[in-house]
């Protein structure tokens, strides 16, 4: 009789039983988390196809046989090694686990190059400043566009010293924009860089009747993950708050209410406030109406209000999306660094990507807006999933299924908000 781990990869390795082995892999995450990792070690030794089903073992390790895992796919890459799972792991390893690819540089360059793998820009962050400085030194005696990734990977290691010399390659060797790469690794292009986004995010653990609503259409086995996600249910509550429901401002374009995102502490939203902040949005003219960003000025009790600038003094009439689901929230710090920075695509419905601070989960590509009222580049502090019910038996879906992110400038006391889907 086969151990249950071969079992699992007997089942998943054959077409014909691959779906099987979902249900047992879940089995396993409920009784015995940490025999996931000797799974995902099996699965790259056989060279197991990849799969919607690994990577969910992927979401589940807990953090102690994370880097087992990573360590062994990094291994295998270097040593020639290629494949879809392999590909899977390395990718997560960069938003997770991004201690066990830093080290062998030039390696990790030539992940970058290969254009199926897609690495997370912190993983650039630990870049050691003297090889930078080497690597700018390269730049400006290039004579070609051979050395673009290298580039690329300066202007996500965000160090001042040497981005002036990958933004100068970048213009003088692509047409890629250099603003939208530093808005990838979180920083106001220019000549003084400025970090938009903080490290450590707070994901928001919703209310019970809430997550009754987010739950009910489910399938049994996404009911099943998200049981056991600690995106989901992990972490200390640092904050609590407020979602749903109108405000007594209204909408610029339509003039109706605007709606409750969030309330809660403002020191979540920017260090070192005092006092509570309100985040509200319109939930129809947000992305539908131009500009697509929407702001809004807040006064001294953090209360939104139309920006000006977007008042239509005749209103339009839009889609009635319905009201937000009242319920009283928390702001969770996770235990671990592990989530500090999510990928839309990996996440595949499986984590819980609405959150408060850290680092944007992009839809689409990095853009963070500029003030309406300063010019200045907006620091992210918040983005909110598809995954919110309405009062209508809903569920708002940003577009369809996409991502709302906002913004905030504490300067101005004015908040930015859009979405992007696919």
């Amino acid at each position: 009789m086969s151990d249950p781990i071969s079992a699992i990869l007997d089942a998943h390795d054959a077409p014909r039983t691959r779906n099987d082995s979902l249900g047992m892999l879940l089995t396993l995450a409920g009784e015995d988390r940490p025999r996931l990792g000797a799974v995902l070690l099996q699965a790259l030794e056989r060279r197991s196809p990849s799969s919607t089903f690994l990577d969910t073992a992927l979401d589940l390790l807990p953090d102690e046989v994370v880097a087992p895992v990573c360590a062994d796919a990094w291994r295998r890459y270097r040593d020639g090694e290629r494949g879809e799972l392999l590909t899977s792991v390395l990718e997560f390893a960069s938003y997770q686990a991004p201690y066990t690819l830093q080290g062998d540089w030039e390696a990790l360059l030539e992940v970058a190059i290969e254009d199926d793998i897609q690495l997370a820009a912190q993983v650039w962050q630990a870049l050691p400043p003297p090889l930078a400085a080497d690597w700018a030194h390269r730049l400006t005696e290039a004579d070609d566009d051979r050395e673009l990734e290298r580039a690329k990977a300066l202007l996500l290691a965000a160090q001042p010293e040497t981005h002036a010399a990958a933004r100068g390659y970048l213009a003088d060797w692509s047409d890629l924009d250099a603003e939208v790469w530093a808005h990838w690794a979180g920083l106001a292009d220019g000549p003084r860089l400025r970090r938009l986004h903080g490290q450590q995010p707070l994901h928001l653990r919703f209310g019970s009747k809430q997550h009754r609503a987010q739950v009910a259409e489910e399938p049994g086995w996404r009911k099943r993950i998200w049981r056991l996600h600690p995106s989901w249910n992990g972490g200390q509550v640092q904050h609590a708050g407020h979602m749903g429901g109108p405000l007594d401002a209204v909408c610029g374009s339509c003039h109706a209410p605007l709606q409750r995102l969030l309330q809660t502490n403002a020191v979540a939203l920017e260090e070192g406030a005092a006092g509570s902040i309100t985040l509200g949005l319109c939930l129809d003219c947000c992305g539908w109406e131009d500009p697509p960003v929407r702001f809004y000025r807040h006064d001294a009790d953090g209360v939104p209000s139309c920006h000006p600038s977007q008042y239509r003094e005749v209103p339009i009439n839009p889609t009635d999306s319905g009201d937000l689901m009242l319920a009283e929230v928390g702001l969770a710090a996770m235990d671990s660094h592990r989530w500090q920075q999510q990928d839309w695509g990996q996440s595949n419905h499986r984590q819980n990507l609405s959150r408060v601070g850290g680092a944007p989960s992009w839809v689409q590509s990095a853009h963070y807006p500029a003030c309406v009222d300063c010019g200045e580049q907006m620091p992210f502090v918040m983005q909110l999933d598809s995954t919110l019910p309405t009062t209508n038996e809903g569920m708002l879906l940003w577009g369809s299924g996409g991502m709302l992110y906002s913004f905030w400038c504490g300067k101005c006391r004015v908040s930015g908000h859009f979405w992007q889907c696919t």
